[in-house]
């Protein structure tokens, strides 16, 4: 068992409000992030993104010429977003973003044009359809070392006034597998990374794989860790951690063996919640399966459930995220997000869909999507893998859901959907 001693990050730093505001500033400070301009999705209420501007009192949203909001600057906020509150008809649209400072001159951002599609045929208890940050990739790998090659197939939590995010990172030769970098953002766009990884690959069960895809959660007082390691001489397995505060951490090691892919069933926050009263977790690598625990720390052995691809869809697959509690409308049930080639054909590595679980029997399937959610479209989404989605996390914030998912298995992206 190992235990980290984390430095703190300095966010404060990251944007300076010094400086003159004043009609000569330059347009291009004021830049928009997203929609970014030629944009396709099928969100009516789509979520728009801006940098900030130093000495900014206020921001006005324009859309087709139309101002659709008025929104209060937030010190120390790289980046400023707003989602709209009347739904957008199908079709092409402008839009553009005023900076209102205390005096002076508004500084006006140039006009960037999207498009909303006809939506498609999703079926009410779905969460989506999504819009990609216009602007993604929210990071790639950096430097040398650890995370030099890949980053990618974040765990990320809200709390505390702050994004925080546990992140997969592969380097070059000589550096071994898999290791969970940590990062922290205000936003949700701009995030500091922390130099050194925050779990490494440092113990027996860690050896062979690393440490991959860490769910991360929160309850009552201590944050949980899941990530896929290896029972030495045995194969795949799950892994554990736990901290008191998101940083220092303590190794539990291999908690269930033969499976991967920890889907804590939690609810929008990432908080775990108990169904029958246990925690559960579907898991699984190519199928579906489920353990149970009275305490977080002890698991059942995985067992395997009746849930089933839709008829014509193929692997390999994997189970992502599960959320109950996302919606008045589905109280008896589970949203459960999987990923892989499911009806790609050879158009795409993995691609995100969703199940329907019931509350009363987890193991078994309500409804299915027929097609996928989400689907690679954007060359940052080729990577490691050629034309390939995964997500880790979903988590519910300011009237949104925010999907952190990792983009051809190389770098870190967003896309976000409206809670219904």
């Amino acid at each position: 068992m190992m235990k980290k001693t984390f430095l703190a990050l300095v966010l404060g730093g990251v944007f300076s409000t010094a400086g003159t505001f004043s009609a000569q500033a330059n347009p291009a400070t004021l830049q928009l992030r997203s929609p970014k301009d030629g944009d396709h999705f099928e969100v009516t209420r789509p979520l728009m993104f801006w940098t900030s501007v130093p000495e900014a009192k206020s921001y006005e949203v324009y859309v087709d010429n139309a101002k659709v909001a008025e929104v209060p600057a937030l010190a120390n906020f790289p980046v400023m977003h707003d989602a709209l509150t009347s739904p957008l008809a199908a079709g092409a649209h402008q839009w553009y973003v005023k900076a209102l400072p205390a005096a002076g001159a508004a500084v006006t951002s140039a006009t960037s044009s999207f498009t909303v599609d006809a939506a498609g045929k999703w079926p009410d208890w779905a969460i989506g359809p999504f819009q990609r940050y216009g602007s993604n990739p929210l990071f790639r790998p950096q430097g040398t070392t650890w995370e030099s090659v890949n980053t990618f197939n974040p765990g990320v939590l809200f709390d505390h006034g702050k994004f925080r995010m546990l992140y997969r990172a592969q380097g070059g030769r000589g550096s071994g597998g898999s290791r969970e970098g940590y990062a922290e953002s205000l936003d949700g766009i701009t995030y500091t990374r922390h130099p050194q990884p925050l779990l490494d690959q440092t113990e027996i069960f860690e050896k062979h794989y690393g440490l991959e895809d860490a769910r991360f959660f929160h309850y009552q007082d201590t944050y949980y860790a899941f990530y896929t390691g290896n029972n030495p001489g045995d194969g795949i397995a799950i892994c554990e951690a736990t901290s008191p505060n998101g940083t220092d951490w303590k190794k539990l090691g291999v908690v269930v063996g033969h499976t991967k892919n920890a889907a804590l069933i939690s609810d929008p926050n990432g908080t775990p919640v108990k169904i029958n009263g246990k925690f559960t977790m579907i898991c699984g690598n190519g199928n579906f399966k489920i353990s149970y625990s009275e305490d977080l720390l002890t698991w059942t052995p995985a067992a395997d459930t009746k849930i089933k691809l839709p008829q014509g869809w193929v692997g390999p697959y994997e189970p992502c995220v599960a959320v109950a509690n996302y919606s008045k409308k589905q109280p008896d049930n589970i949203l459960l997000f999987i990923a892989g080639t499911l009806n790609g054909k050879h158009r795409w590595f993995y691609a995100i869909s969703e199940m329907l679980l019931s509350k009363t029997d987890p193991t078994n399937t309500v409804a299915k999507l027929d097609d996928c959610i989400m689907k690679p479209a954007e060359a940052y989404e080729s990577g490691q893998n050629k034309n390939c989605l995964w997500m880790n996390s979903i988590i519910q914030h300011d009237g949104q859901w925010m999907m952190y998912y990792g983009a051809g298995d190389r770098n870190v992206a967003l896309a976000t959907a409206p809670v219904k």
